[in-house]
């Protein structure tokens, strides 16, 4: 272990806090606790999520240091076309929510390994990850799955927030090194009204008075100080106005198509498994069997009725769709162009056809991964041919990725209680998330993969397997300057 003056670190993943919001609070002086704490000490700025930017695996850069794509856990929900063809697809479906979601541990990579991995005491508060945390550490393991669905069915959040801080004190009574705590309200309450709306900005206001009595108490115990507090989410959000039905598009285009909630459904040859409702993955059936993926080309020639892609980008609601080139790089189409999108390990090249897809003006065809995100930090779409190529990098991605417009989502249908925001996509409202931290942040364009290993370091660990993340650790924190 190196040297460090943090003794533990304490992670509030705030689910569904939208940067430009949380930022306008601390300047406005609604949010004294977080500045007091956090940014007075620190910094407070902007960081990219992942792709999708979606509750569940938008966690998992900050749990891994790995983007959705090669934790192989592609989204909320996908469809396993390697489960052998039944009388059904119960077997071929996976989804997070409810009591799927502790799938996501033995789902998740064998080969990446989990922040509780790397401390002696961690602790996990209603995390979707808890790999690498014994029974006792996953605080609650029990509880998580009772707490969210009164949520559901009362409308009550806030008191899941509430639980959770209990959790913390707990935790830190405990002397845990290491604390991953998510909070939902926010989340669900833009859901169920509004980004911007009294009830999600009271849920802020709620998470700083209660951040302001724990800090009280750390420092009444002398353990403020050596404390890392590190702040983020997995996704903004931005107000929805209309539904479009993505699976009945798919039937009306002379498919069959499995979803969610029905999955019990026999013979059909696509499935849409929808993310945040923003994104879906669309998996087709190719010849007789599912193992066969179809590549763009396949499906450019009419694996439906007409060529798929076509029909779906002529849908008011639908932005953008991908799939996978024969050559092995990855295709994003727009009304406003192609492009292809490969990835060399360390690198990604970039070409365009008839106009760029994202609307990006000053990119290059060859671009290092730190070049990239620098280039479209400050688009419409930041750092989406990164996001795209890691994405289609795990074999459980959809043959074709749909974006929903701004405005719009994929799902109505069994959707209860309506959603009026949505998220998942790539859209800049959705993939820019705040990050504080009392501690320095060396470069201005980050991501969240970048959270995980600058965590590590600064808690003075040594990252022992191969991650998509590089730490943004400042030199100055790691020489015991209280940052």
């Amino acid at each position: 272990m190196g040297l460090t003056p943090f003794k533990r670190c304490i992670f509030f993943l705030v689910d569904g806090a939208r940067a430009d919001v949380l930022q306008d609070m601390l300047q406005a002086e609604e949010l004294p606790a977080l500045k007091q704490y956090v940014l007075d000490p620190g910094v407070c700025q902007t960081a990219v999520s992942v792709f999708p930017s979606t509750t569940g695996p938008a966690h998992a850069p900050f749990i891994t240091g790995c983007t959705p794509g090669t934790c192989n856990i592609p989204g909320i929900r996908w469809f396993d076309r390697t489960q052998p063809n039944g009388f059904n697809h119960f077997k071929q479906s996976r989804s997070y929510v409810g009591p799927g979601s502790f799938y996501m541990d033995t789902d998740l990579n064998m080969d990446v390994r989990t922040i509780f991995e790397y401390f002696d005491r961690p602790a996990g508060v209603f995390s979707f990850l808890n790999r690498g945390l014994g029974l006792t550490e996953n605080q609650t393991l029990l509880t998580k799955d009772w707490y969210w669905m009164y949520a559901h069915f009362t409308g009550h959040w806030q008191a899941v927030d509430n639980a959770a801080w209990r959790y913390i004190d707990r935790a830190v009574d405990r002397r845990s090194d290491f604390i991953f705590v998510v909070f939902p309200a926010v989340d669900e309450y833009s859901h169920h009204t509004h980004p911007f709306s009294e009830a999600t900005y009271a849920s802020y206001r709620a998470f700083d008075r209660a951040f302001g009595k724990m800090a009280e108490r750390l420092h009444r115990n002398g353990q403020l100080e050596d404390t890392l507090f590190v702040l983020s989410s997995d996704h903004g959000l931005t107000a929805t106005h209309t539904h479009f039905e993505l699976w009945k598009f798919l039937d009306d285009q002379g498919l069959k198509t499995v979803y969610y909630p029905k999955i019990l459904k026999s013979g059909c040859n696509a499935a849409s498994m929808i993310s945040g409702n923003g994104m879906a993955h669309v998996y087709l059936k190719h010849g007789d069997t599912w193992q066969s993926q179809p590549t763009y080309q396949h499906i450019r020639n009419g694996i439906a009725d007409s060529d798929l892609i076509e029909a779906l980008l002529a849908q008011e609601a639908v932005d953008l769709v991908a799939a996978r080139h024969e050559n092995g790089s990855i295709v994003a189409c727009s009304k406003n162009g192609i492009a292809e999108i490969q990835d060399t390990g360390s690198e990604i090249n970039y070409r365009i056809s008839g106009g760029d897809p994202f609307g990006y003006t000053h990119m290059t065809e060859c671009m290092t991964y730190d070049q990239s995100i620098e280039a479209t930090f400050d688009s419409d779409y930041p750092d989406a041919p990164y996001q795209l190529s890691k994405l289609f990098n795990s074999p459980r991605t959809g043959d074709l990725i749909v974006n929903a417009r701004k405005g719009y989502d994929l799902k109505i249908l069994h959707e209860h209680p309506e959603h009026f925001a949505t998220h998942g996509s790539l859209h800049r409202e959705h993939m820019q998330v705040p990050l504080l931290m009392n501690a320095d942040i060396s470069r201005p364009c980050v991501r969240t993969v970048d959270v995980f290993p600058s965590i590590l370091e600064l808690m003075g660990r040594t990252i022992e397997h191969t991650i998509d993340g590089n730490s943004f650790a400042s030199h100055k924190d790691m020489e015991g300057v209280y940052a």
